[in-house]
């Protein structure tokens, strides 16, 4: 259940640099051909859910492709008592299953057959159910926001938790525009470009345990820092948090993976051989898995902010300078700068493309169906 992102980053960790003039030591595994399975998904309890699994395969710190998907495998998910649920491949290298949903009492495991007839198997998990979010909460400060999450089982029985978001903000352009070039002719913009929304997914691994406390709660537990200066709070910003309850097992796997991940790579860190997980090869036992198949729930709360609820910040518009120039017909097509606004006759107030149309930076002008 890793992301694919997380992969360089395992194997980056791998490398030891030396000081000086001495080359850099790289272990055999760093240009191995070898590609290992990656296992990205869990058997979701919810009543009414889709449950996706995503197979693709490793590869060493050369390549610069995306990773590899693993297709045309026969994936199924396992009962103790011997019932048996096929997934089904739809887009390339992911695997659906809907309209099952597992006992509570009952455990499971994960079956990947290759269509090179490797087989893998996980070990027999229980159902886990993962407490509500009680809140997504949020504090300013002098240098910037800072978002929290907060949880609680009253029956002290999750203790392990993880966490993902997805961020999205709207931003504007500097200025609004109604005029484009095209065909070599100052036209009117078939579609405003002053508004544009983005969006981003956590790529680290975010984890909490309260095995510490007397009580099963989690209390402003942080999850994203913003510093004042973000473009993500100039207009409005929300984030869409998603809660996992882990076993101490999945916590200890997820522990180590971001330690692995977030090191920096030296002789005394964990090496990608240290990471197990609890899917296993029954054709090789060489041939490692990264993964790790649970069956339960996932909870999820998403907030707004808008500008107006923080304090007089000023946002960078990462656009840099926006200088305004007047320019004739004959000077825009000639040197084919954004056009702000047409003056009178043949004049016209212009600047930087990039300081009127919002989707150079990345967005897009589509309003998201959660706005």
């Amino acid at each position: 259940m890793i992301k694919n992102g997380y992969i360089n980053w395992i194997i980056w960790a791998m490398i030891l640099l030396a000081g000086g003039c001495v080359d850099p030591y790289r272990p055999p595994e760093i240009t191995s051909p070898a590609s290992y399975l990656v296992v990205n998904g869990f058997f979701n309890s919810a009543s009414g859910t889709t449950t996706t699994i995503q197979l693709s395969r490793t590869q060493n710190l050369a390549e610069t492709k995306v990773p590899t998907a693993e297709t045309k495998a026969i994936v199924t998910i396992e009962s103790a008592h011997k019932d048996v649920y096929t997934l089904k491949e739809g887009a390339v290298g992911f695997y659906t299953l809907t309209g099952v949903t597992p006992s509570a009492d009952e455990t499971y495991r994960l079956h990947i057959k290759t269509a090179k007839g490797n087989d893998y198997y996980s070990d027999y998990v229980p159902v886990i159910a993962t407490p509500p979010i009680d809140s997504v909460s949020w504090r300013p400060d002098n240098d910037g926001l800072q978002i929290s999450v907060n949880s609680h089982d009253p029956k002290n029985n999750t203790r392990y938790y993880r966490w993902e978001y997805d961020q999205t903000w709207e931003y504007n352009s500097v200025y609004p525009s109604v005029f484009e070039i095209k065909n070599n002719k100052i036209v009117n913009r078939p579609e405003s470009v002053y508004r544009c929304w983005d969006s981003e997914n956590s790529s680290t691994i975010v984890l909490g345990t309260t095995t510490r406390l007397s009580q099963d709660i989690i209390s402003q537990y942080p999850l994203v820092y913003m510093p004042n200066s973000s473009v993500r709070l100039s207009v409005r910003y929300s984030i869409l948090v998603r809660q996992f309850a882990l076993s101490q097992t999945a916590y200890n796997y997820y522990d180590q993976l971001a330690k692995i991940t977030q090191s920096i790579g030296s002789i005394f860190d964990p090496q990608p051989s240290q990471l197990t997980g609890n899917i296993r090869s029954q054709t090789d036992e060489s041939d490692l898995v990264l993964g790790f198949f649970r069956v339960g729930t996932v909870e999820s709360k998403r907030i707004f902010i808008d500008k107006s609820q923080l304090p007089p910040w000023t946002p960078n518009s990462g656009v840099g300078t926006c200088l305004v120039d007047t320019l004739s017909t004959g000077d825009i097509l000639r040197e084919q700068p954004g056009i702000i606004d047409h003056l009178e006759g043949p004049l016209y107030l212009t600047t930087n493309e990039a300081c009127l149309d919002c989707r150079i930076r990345g967005g897009v002008i589509k309003k998201p169906d959660f706005w």
